[in-house]
C-alpha cells in the first residue's frame, strides 16, 4: 500500500493507516527546531516512503527517535543550524548524553540509529548542508553497550523452570478472559519465540498442517512485511485453541479474528489486547509469582528474551544459521549472528571454568537422584552412557534428548574413574586422525574439535587424581 496519499506535506503531524486493526502510525515534526530542519527531514522520510527500504514501522521509530537528539541539542546549548554544522564531536557528545538518559541498549540504538539515517540519506545523495566528513566511526554501538545485550538476555533454566511450573499451576486455575489471554500469550511466546506484535495478531484459522500432517503456524509480521510458517508442538496448539474457545464471544463483539482481546474494567467491553497491556500483564505474572533470578531478586523480563532464548537454544541445538534465519523472520544475518556469539560466549565462559561442562564423581553409586536417595537398575540403565552417565533420567522423565551427541558439553553429564580408560582410548583416536573423526562423526568445525579435546585433556587429568 503506497502511503504517499496520506501525506500532506506542509502539516506537521502525518497520519499513516496501519496494516489490519492496528493503531495507526502517526509521524511528528513539530520537535524540529527551524525551518530548515522542519523541511529537510520532511523530504527524507518522504523519500524513504518511496524507496522503501525500510517498512513503515521502522519510519515510525526512526521519526520519534530522532527527537531525543533535537532535546539532546536543546538541553546541551549546542548551536545547531543545519547538520552541517555537526562533527565527530557531536556525536562523542550525543554518545554520552544516551548513556546518561536512556536505561535501555536496545532504546539508545534505535536513538542512534535515527539520527545515522537523517545523515547517511543526505550525504549519499550529496545533498548541501550536511556533514562532508564522516562524524561516525563505527564504534557508537559498542559505546552504547548494545552489541553485548544479547548475552543477559538469554533466560537462565532455573527461571525457566519457575515460569514452567507457574504457567502449569496458573493453567488449572485460570477463569476470565484476560487471565486466559495472559497465560496463553506468555506460553505462546515461550514456546516460539515469536515478536509480540506478531503473537498479538494471531488468529485462530493461522493454524494449519502440511502435507505430512504437521501442525503449521502462520506468522504475519508487520515489521518485515512478510509471513512464514512455524512447526509447532501439540503444546501450542492447545495454547492457541484454549484461547480462541475462551475469546470467541467477546471477539464477536468487537468483529475481529485475532484471539488475544482484553476485556475492560466497568463493563466497556472487550477491545484488542495491546502490547503496552501485554507487558503490564508480563509485569505482573513476574512480581504475583514472585520468579526470581538466582540470587533471589525479582528478574526483569521482556517477551523478548523468550525470542532471544529460542534464537540460541536453536543453534545450541544444532540448527544452521540460515534456518533460524527463516524460523525467527530475521530479513538480514545481523541479528543471528549475535545469537551465534551468545551461544560461543556461554560455552567458552563455562568451558574456563570447569574445563568441561559436566561433572566428576568418585563412582556412579555416588549420584543421587532428586530425593537424594541412590539410584536404582532401572535409572542406571536409563542414564548409562559410554563414557558415564546422564543425570536427566535420574532426575527427570526425559522423552529425547536436544543433545545427544553433545554429552562432554552437556551440565547434565557426570563421568567417573571407571571410565578413565575410554577417555583416554577417546583422545587418542582424536590426536591420531584429526581430519577422519571430524567426517567419522560430524563435526563441522576445528574449534568444536579443539573443544573437545581440551575437554578430554582435563576429564582425564581429574580423574587420575582419584
Amino acid at each position: 500500500m503506497s502511503v504517499i496519499p496520506f501525506i500532506d506535506f506542509e502539516s506537521d503531524k502525518w497520519i499513516i493507516p496501519a496494516r489490519a486493526d492496528m493503531p495507526d502510525y502517526v509521524f511528528r515534526f513539530d520537535f524540529l527546531p527551524n525551518d530548515w530542519f522542519n523541511q529537510t527531514v520532511k523530504k527524507i522520510t518522504l523519500e524513504s516512503f518511496t524507496i522503501a527500504r525500510l517498512s513503515v514501522g521502522t519510519l515510525h521509530r526512526y521519526n520519534y527517535g530522532l527527537e531525543m537528539f533535537f532535546k539532546f541539542v536543546d538541553d546541551c546549548n549546542i548551536c545547531l543550524n543545519t547538520f552541517s554544522d555537526m562533527t565527530p564531536m557531536t556525536i562523542e557528545q550525543y554518545i554520552s548524553y544516551l548513556l546518561l538518559e536512556v536505561d535501555k541498549p536496545s532504546t539508545r540504538s534505535v536513538k542512534m540509529a535515527a539520527l545515522k539515517h537523517q545523515i547517511r540519506h543526505g550525504q549519499m545523495l550529496g545533498w548541501d548542508k550536511f556533514p562532508s566528513i564522516e562524524i561516525f566511526d563505527g564504534t557508537e554501538n559498542r559505546t552504547l553497550q548494545t552489541e553485548d545485550t544479547l548475552k543477559t538476555m538469554v533466560i537462565d533454566d532455573r527461571v525457566m523452570k519457575q515460569i514452567d511450573v507457574t504457567l502449569m499451576k496458573i493453567k488449572q486455575e485460570m477463569k476470565s478472559v484476560n487471565q486466559i489471554c495472559s497465560w496463553g500469550l506468555i506460553s505462546l511466546i515461550k514456546h516460539t519465540g515469536v515478536r509480540i506484535h506478531e503473537a498479538l495478531r494471531l488468529q485462530e484459522n493461522h493454524l494449519s498442517r502440511d502435507f505430512a500432517g504437521k501442525q503449521l503456524l502462520e506468522i504475519v509480521s508487520d515489521k518485515t512485511l512478510t509471513d512464514r510458517y512455524l512447526p509447532v508442538s501439540q503444546e501450542v496448539v492447545n495454547v492457541i485453541k484454549r484461547v480462541s474457545e475462551a475469546t470467541r464471544e467477546g471477539r464477536g463483539q468487537i468483529g475481529t479474528e485475532r484471539i488475544f482481546i482484553n476485556e475492560q474494567k466497568g463493563n466497556k467491553g472487550f477491545q484488542h489486547l495491546s502490547q503496552v497491556i501485554a507487558r503490564q500483564r508480563l509485569a505482573s505474572f513476574i512480581t504475583t509469582n514472585k520468579i526470581v533470578n538466582p540470587d533471589g531478586s525479582l528478574i526483569k523480563l521482556t517477551y523478548h528474551q523468550f525470542r532471544h532464548t529460542i534464537g540460541t537454544d536453536l543453534l545450541n541445538n544444532g540448527m544452521s544459521m540460515s534456518e533460524v534465519m527463516e524460523y525467527l523472520g530475521h530479513t538480514s544475518t545481523h541479528s543471528t549472528r549475535l545469537y551465534a556469539k551468545v551461544r560461543n560466549d556461554r560455552l567458552s565462559r563455562e568451558y574456563r571454568k570447569l574445563g568441561f561442562i559436566g561433572v566428576i564423581e568418585e563412582k556412579v553409586d555416588n549420584v543421587i537422584d532428586e530425593q537424594r536417595g541412590s539410584i536404582n537398575k532401572e535409572q542406571r540403565l536409563m542414564a548409562q552412557l559410554p563414557d558415564g552417565v546422564c543425570a536427566r533420567p535420574v532426575k527427570e522423565k526425559v522423552n529425547h534428548c536436544k543433545n545427544p551427541n553433545a554429552c562432554l558439553f552437556c551440565p547434565k553429564f557426570i563421568t567417573t574413574p571407571e571410565f578413565l580408560a575410554f577417555h583416554t582410548n577417546h583422545l587418542e583416536r582424536i590426536r591420531e586422525d584429526k581430519q577422519r573423526y571430524m567426517q567419522e562423526h560430524l563435526i563441522g568445525t576445528d574449534y568444536l574439535l579443539f573443544e573437545t579435546e581440551q575437554a578430554l585433556v582435563e576429564i582425564i587429568s581429574r580423574l587420575k587424581k582419584f
